[in-house]
């Protein structure tokens, strides 16, 4: 009797630990989800696929910028 009194007030004391240490990390991490906060993050997710994107299509053009003549140059030509 005495193990499973000992051993039930050591979980009840763990939980209690547990609850107060888990609403300290939600009030200090409550911001890091705020929908402006996600937003921001979203904005910057794609900002950078951007940025990768457009360092791929520069690497398969060996670095030269396209103007609009010379993709219709190259597009007719492929159709014909």
């Amino acid at each position: 009797m005495t193990k499973r009194l000992f051993w039930f007030c050591l979980g009840a004391a763990a939980a209690v630990f547990g609850i107060n240490y888990m609403k300290k990390k939600v009030e200090d991490d409550s911001e890091a989800f705020s929908s402006e906060n996600i937003a921001d993050t979203m904005t910057d997710m794609v900002a950078a696929l951007k940025k990768y994107i457009v360092g791929l299509w520069q690497g398969v053009t060996s670095g030269e910028s396209l103007d609009d003549e010379e993709l219709a140059k190259i597009f007719d030509d492929s159709r014909n």
